[in-house]
This record gives structure tokens, C-alpha cells and sequence, in this order.
């Protein structure tokens, strides 16, 4: 290229830049947005190398961003004086990729900062109003999982609300609760339908993890009956278990009397029968309540010359509220004074109608001392099972029901399980209730060792990570991982359930009581089986009184250790042992501080002993009798003794030693003793009926004629529960 051509470009670009500069604001402006202007290919050059460098790999998102800001700027017809230097280029790129992205997202543009460009603040303005957020014009409704317990926090963050947003709301609602407070379903429910969700109740899935063997009649084989037998107290129930077994277990119950519930598999004539025996007590329905609903057939023991008597009746419930036949045994035929139609009539009273008076009950009179009658009891049973047609699986998982359980201190837990269905062996993984762990051991009713239990047959186990509650119930399987999460599961679920209970029982009759001065006694019970436990409790907990409760701090199965003293001292507790003694630890801690302590082996005993304490916690009657009254005749005065009444004794008889008080027109107006009794000049300390006298009221002078004198006397009558 020549000089010549060379100061002729020159010349066109300058020309260039002056026909543009009326109108470079212009696109400038329009830059920031959308330009139509084609850049020269130098700047094209420079921006291409700029944007090379500003694309970030790690974020897709800008790599197209970025790709549509270079077909924009490719496209304008920038002038060369209008590109900017490179720190400017930079500000107004990510200025532009921002907004774009903010576009994309329909989000408000972020706060700029302040620029010297007015025009471009002004457009950033003009951008903002454009694209705005719009807020819903209905709010969002949501479905919220309720599950049987279930925190506070937990239902804020199911229906995305702060917890303080929350708990306002439910205090709206005149529910109060803490942030970790655990809420019931039902409260759950109403909460979240009052604020505008839709809530969800969610099922439990231990039943989806863990699910017992189906059983269908055609499949099964025929298994033996179950039994149980209730009736009340000495009408003969242990006695008739005994002739059938051949054994003594009689003698070795303390009193004479059953307190746990046994199980038996007996092998008769008629084929195998498992008999359970239960309590005649009436500390031991809920024992009694556990037999019937794990049994096929309920035996009814009547003693012939008794009748019906209060337990009579309530088994009668617990075996109709099962729908289990009903057998009655009228025992003890063989006494004198038995009548046998009188048994007949009171249960007929009772609905429980004799088969010869065209009723579905059978009766059968026996004798369990001379086994008269029982062969035939014993029939009734089998026939019985034939018409229930009574059949189970003999393999695959068993399942069972908790009879009873102890802690034994070489065994550890040990539990009497009925089994229901499949087969119970040794080192199954088994889920019992809360408790979880693999059979290590099982024992006959005999106490002798063996690998597998079936269908109706009680069995003793050891090998539970603790001891089970009666009436829980087992299932076996091969998946260690599952039985420990759903034990763990379960024990927590327990825990929420019994501090909702203890936050229900904390309410305005909590206020109330603590207002009355109610007294309370603390009691921590230790048990050798969980049946006996269970029953105490219910037993202690049923005492009522307005002026003193108990309340039972701790119940559990086992000796009296260390431990169990230390909470019985810090909680100023009475310490109670039933069948158990206290170790040599706990016997230290118990003389050191004094702990009052009792040992039982009768429940009726301890019943009576913890009534008797609280009874002596309770405020004596006072009985009030007037012994004398006089009447005030005339008042004399002496600066030495006051006023004295000059009086004559109307009724009875007038003590000084005894309180009095001052009646003015049948009113009250003083209450006080006597100073002086005198008769004459003599100082006397009764004055009988008829018999004038002078009275000197003590710390009292404005006695007036007419007035009358009471004399009465206090008596305190000690109260009982």
C-alpha cells in the first residue's frame, strides 16, 4: 500500500467518527440491550479473546449465556471510539449475563451498586420493573405425613413453617407445646387442618417388614387345644390342675394361692391339652383378661358352696369378650354342704344357661380332691376342640404370646412364651414387644432342654436383650438387622406415648391437687416375675383418697440393687420387694440413709401394708361434743382477775380444762378457755348441772349478762383407706 492510499484511510475513519458521534449515546445505550450495528474486525478480534478468557467451564449455564452475548455484540454496529476498555467490558458483560439469567429464572435483578452512568442506572431501573417475581395469588397447599408421634419440628418442617410461626399458631389454637414437645396424632390432625394443609396419616411398616405366616385351615394340621382356667379365689382351680398333672403345685405357691400365670402341656387320654392357669385374685384381671385371649376353651371352676362369686363374673366377661366356649366345672361335689342347683341358677342369673335347661353351656360336677368327675370334664374339652376344628402350620416362623417373664441372675431374661404358630427354635432371631434377641435356651414346663417348641406348646425361653411385658407378641425370623431397628423403633415410640401421657396428666387437676396440699407417697416396686409386677402396680394404682395418693416411681423385675436405692433415696421413696431381696450394696445404702423398706410374698399383705402407710399420712376427724353450758347471770369485776361471770350451769357439766366458747344471741363471738372455776371462794375443776358458779373467760373481759358459756371437747378418730 502506497502513502497516498494510506492517508486516504486515515481520512475515511476520521470522517467515520464524526458522521457517529451524534448518535453514539444512542447505540451505546441500546448496547447494554439489543444493537443491530456490525463492529469492526478488529474489536471482534479484541472481544473474541476477552470472551475466551471469561467463559467458566464449570458452569454450563454462562457458557450460553456468554455465547448469546457474543452473537449480540457481533451484530451491533459499534464504532471503534465507542468499545470500551477492558475492565468496563468486563463490569457490563457480567452485568448483562446477570440480568439474562435473572430473566430466565423470572427473578428480581440484584441491587446495583451506584454507577457515574446515569443512563445506565436509569435502564437497569427499567429492567427491574420488567421482570418481576410474581408472589401466588392462593397459597400452597400441602400434604403433610402425620405419623402416630411426632415433634413439633417435625410438623413445621412438613409443612414448611418456622417453629416459633408454628408454635404462635397453636397457641392460637390453645394448644401450648415446646419446639421437641412430641404431639399425638389426633392433635397433629387438627393442627394441620386449622392452618390449611391436607394432612396424610401415615401407616406403620413394621408389619410390612416383619409379617407373620398366614395360616389357612386346609393347610394346617391339627394342633392342641388351649385351656385356660379361671374362677374366683380357693373354688379349686390349681386343685383340679394338679389331679390332672399328678403334681404339687399347690403347695408351692405362697398362701396356698396361684400368682403367676403357669402353662402346661399335659398329655391325657383323650390326647394332648395345653391348660393355662391363672390368678383367682382380683389384683390379677388384667392377667386373667391376657389368659383369655390366647386361649381356644375357658374352664369355669364354681365351688359348689360358694356359688358365684365376684371373679366368677368377670371371668365370665373376659371368656364372652374372647367368643370362647365356655365350660363350667362345679367343684367340691364332694362337701356336705354343696348344692349344685344353686351354682346353676346364679350362672343362669348370669346368662350362662345349662345345656339340660336348653342352653349351649356344658356343666360338669367334679370333685379335684377325689378326681370324681374330671375324665369326663376332660372329654367335654376334646369334643370341643373337634367342633372348633382347631389347626396351625408346624413350620416356617413361629409366633407366640408372652405367658411371663423374670430375670434370672444366671439366665438374664427369661420368658414363658406360648407358642401360636410355626416353629420356635434354637438360635432364631425373635422380636418380642420392644425387646429383640436370639434364642439361646429352651425349657419344657418340667425345666428340661429342647430345640424346637410347635404349635401349642408353652415353652421357656432365654436369650431377650430384656424382660418382655405379659401378653407381648413373638415372632421369629432369620434377619438379626430388621428385629434390633423395629425393637428400636417400638422402645421409642413407648418413650413419646408416656410423655404425652405425663403431659396430659400435668393439667389444671394437677394445679388443683398441688393447691389442696395433697399428700404423696413414693413408692419403687421390684417383682421376681413381670406378671406380679403388672398386677401390683394396677393394684397400688387404684387406690384413691382426695387427702393422699401414691405414685409409683419405678416398677421392674429382679433384686433390690444399688441403683434401684439411690433413686429411691433421691426420689425420698419407699422401697417394696415382692418374692426379691435386696443385694449386699443395697442393704449398705438402705441402713446408711434410712430407707424404709418391705418385703412381700402375698399380695394381699402388701395391699394392706401400703394402705395402712397412707393412712397414716392422713389428717385425723375431729369430733366435737359439748359437755355444759351456763348461763351468765351477773358480771363482777376485780382489778386482779378481770371480769368474772357470775353464772349458773344449765346443761351438763362445765370442766376447766376443756376449750369454750362465748355465745351472744345463738352467735359465736369468742372462742378460748377458762382462766378460773370457782364455787364460792374455791377453786374447783367441775361444776355440775343446777350449780351457780364464777367464771373467769381467759384473755376475754367484755363477758355480758345474758351470755352463755360452752364448754365442749375434741375428739380426734383416725382415718383409713
Amino acid at each position: 500500500m502506497t502513502e497516498k492510499d494510506n492517508i486516504k484511510l486515515k481520512t475515511d475513519t476520521l470522517s467515520s467518527r464524526k458522521s457517529t458521534s451524534s448518535t453514539g449515546v444512542h447505540v451505546k445505550r441500546k448496547r447494554k440491550i439489543i444493537t443491530n450495528s456490525t463492529p469492526s474486525k478488529k474489536i471482534n478480534i479484541k472481544e473474541e479473546k476477552k470472551e475466551s478468557v471469561e467463559i467458566s467451564v464449570s458452569n454450563q449455564k454462562n457458557i450460553i449465556n456468554e455465547d448469546k452475548s457474543k452473537k449480540l455484540i457481533k451484530n451491533s454496529d459499534q464504532p471503534v471510539q465507542d468499545v470500551k476498555s477492558p475492565k468496563k467490558q468486563k463490569i457490563d458483560k457480567d452485568e448483562k449475563i446477570e440480568k439474562m439469567e435473572n430473566k430466565e429464572l423470572h427473578l428480581k435483578s440484584p441491587k446495583q451498586k451506584k454507577d457515574k452512568n446515569r443512563k445506565n442506572k436509569n435502564q437497569i431501573k427499567e429492567i427491574e420493573t420488567t421482570h418481576k417475581f410474581e408472589k401466588p395469588t392462593e397459597p400452597i397447599k400441602r400434604d403433610v405425613k402425620i405419623s402416630q408421634s411426632m415433634t413439633v419440628a417435625d410438623l413445621a418442617s412438613q409443612m414448611a413453617l418456622k417453629n416459633t410461626d408454628l408454635i404462635a399458631k397453636m397457641m392460637s389454637l390453645g394448644v401450648m407445646a415446646t419446639v421437641n414437645q412430641s404431639l399425638d396424632q389426633d392433635t397433629a390432625i387438627l393442627i394441620t387442618e386449622e392452618i390449611g394443609h391436607n394432612p396424610v396419616i401415615q401407616k406403620e411398616t413394621e408389619d410390612e417388614i416383619i409379617t407373620p405366616t398366614k395360616i389357612k385351615i386346609t393347610d394346617g394340621k391339627i394342633r392342641a387345644p388351649v385351656v385356660t382356667i379361671m374362677g374366683h379365689v380357693d373354688h379349686g382351680k390349681t386343685s383340679l390342675l394338679d389331679y390332672i398333672r399328678k403334681s404339687k403345685i399347690t403347695e408351692s405357691e405362697s398362701g396356698g394361692i396361684t400368682q403367676h400365670i403357669g402353662a402346661y402341656r399335659v398329655k391325657t387320654n383323650n390326647g394332648e391339652i395345653a391348660f393355662l392357669d391363672t390368678p383367682g385374685h382380683a389384683a390379677f384381671t388384667n392377667m386373667r383378661a391376657r389368659g383369655a385371649q390366647v386361649t381356644d376353651i375357658v374352664i369355669l371352676v364354681v365351688s359348689a358352696d360358694d356359688g358365684v362369686m365376684p371373679q366368677t363374673e368377670e371371668a365370665i366377661e373376659h371368656a364372652k369378650s374372647a367368643s370362647v366356649p365356655l365350660i363350667v366345672a362345679i367343684n367340691k361335689i364332694d362337701k356336705e354342704n354343696a348344692d349344685q342347683e344353686k351354682v346353676k341358677n346364679d350362672l343362669a342369673a348370669k346368662n350362662v344357661i345349662p345345656e339340660e335347661w336348653g342352653g349351649e353351656t356344658i356343666f360338669i360336677p367334679i370333685s379335684a380332691l377325689t378326681g370324681e368327675g374330671v375324665d369326663k370334664l376332660l372329654d367335654s374339652v376334646v369334643l370341643q376342640a373337634e367342633i372348633l376344628e382347631l389347626k396351625a402350620q408346624e413350620k416356617g416362623p413361629a409366633t407366640g404370646v408372652v405367658i411371663e417373664s423374670s430375670l434370672d441372675k444366671g439366665k438374664g431374661p427369661v420368658a414363658t412364651i406360648l407358642v401360636q404358630n410355626g416353629m420356635l427354635n434354637k438360635k432364631d432371631f425373635i422380636l418380642v414387644g420392644q425387646t429383640f434377641g436370639r434364642v439361646r435356651a429352651l425349657f419344657n414346663e418340667y425345666g428340661k432342654a429342647v430345640d424346637n417348641a410347635g404349635p401349642s406348646t408353652p415353652v421357656v425361653l432365654t436369650g431377650l436383650s430384656a424382660t418382655p411385658n405379659v401378653g407381648d407378641q413373638l415372632i421369629s425370623t432369620d434377619d438379626e438387622k430388621k428385629v434390633k431397628d423395629i425393637a428400636s423403633s417400638r422402645e421409642k415410640k413407648q418413650k413419646e406415648i408416656d410423655m404425652q401421657s405425663k403431659q396430659k396428666n400435668f393439667s389444671i387437676e394437677s394445679f388443683s391437687d398441688a393447691s389442696n396440699s395433697k399428700k404423696i407417697i413414693n413408692y419403687l416396686i421390684k417383682t421376681d416375675v413381670q406378671g406380679s409386677c403388672e398386677a401390683i402396680v394396677n393394684s397400688l394404682q387404684s387406690i384413691e383418697n382426695s387427702d393422699v395418693g401414691l405414685e409409683v416411681i419405678y416398677s421392674g423385675v429382679g433384686g433390690i440393687t444399688e441403683s434401684d436405692i439411690n433413686l429411691a433415696v433421691s426420689a425420698q421413696a419407699h422401697v417394696i420387694g415382692f418374692n426379691v431381696r435386696a443385694d449386699s450394696k443395697a442393704k449398705k445404702l438402705i441402713e446408711m440413709h434410712e430407707v424404709p423398706l418391705k418385703y412381700f410374698s402375698i399380695i394381699y399383705d402388701l395391699i394392706d401394708a401400703v394402705k395402712l402407710d397412707l393412712s397414716g399420712e392422713l389428717e385425723p376427724d375431729i369430733k366435737e361434743e359439748i359437755i355444759g353450758i351456763a348461763t351468765v347471770k351477773d358480771v363482777f369485776r376485780s382489778s386482779k382477775l378481770g371480769a368474772i361471770a357470775g353464772s349458773i350451769v344449765s346443761e351438763g357439766t362445765i370442766l376447766k380444762d376443756q376449750p369454750i366458747r362465748v355465745l351472744r344471741d345463738n352467735t359465736v363471738i369468742y372462742e378460748g378457755e377458762l382462766e378460773s372455776l370457782r364455787r364460792f371462794k374455791e377453786d374447783v375443776k367441775e361444776v355440775k348441772s343446777g350449780t351457780e358458779c364464777g367464771i373467769g373467760v381467759k384473755d376475754y373481759n367484755d363477758i355480758k349478762s345474758g351470755d352463755q358459756i360452752e364448754v365442749y371437747k375434741r375428739t380426734e378418730i383416725k382415718r383409713s383407706i
